[in-house]
């Protein structure tokens, strides 16, 4: 199962915290979005692609090689340095995070660039706020 993850490392503890709790489930939700993108998702480099990892900063000294793209096993992963203020907005969050795919040197990455980058439907966006909650409301579907 494909998943893409946003790992957020503001300057501030509460933070970090508000926003690993609340866009954490956009991981979980973003999977059936995946779905119609499946196939393209194989390649030699990965054996298909199993985790992309996006780790924001906002403090230059804290990313580990920021603004590259990186493979180990099955993860691909990036890091960047910016203000995260913007990016507290999942649809912002999304296009932003399809454009790094975009840039990314492995088509398994570069094909979730799509699903990504369009807008949020009604629907998704009733679908899509129960996982940005938490604790995360009774019935919540983990797909």
């Amino acid at each position: 199962m494909t998943i893409i993850t946003f790992c957020f490392y503001p300057k501030t503890a509460e933070r970090e915290h508000y926003l690993t709790i609340t866009h954490w489930g956009l991981a979980t939700w973003f999977k059936r979005r995946l779905n119609p993108t499946r196939q393209q998702l194989r390649g030699p480099e990965a054996k298909g692609l199993d985790i992309v990892n996006v780790s924001l900063y906002e403090i230059e000294e804290h990313a580990c090689h920021p603004s590259e793209w990186r493979q180990r096993a099955n993860t691909f992963n990036f890091s960047f340095v910016c203000d995260l203020r913007p990016l507290e907005n999942v649809q912002k969050l999304m296009v932003f995070g399809a454009n790094l795919a975009l840039a990314a040197p492995w088509p398994q990455v570069r094909a979730i660039a799509q699903p990504l980058s369009a807008p949020l439907s009604p629907d998704e966006i009733r679908t899509l706020e129960p996982h940005l909650q938490w604790p995360r409301p009774a019935g919540t579907p983990l797909y």
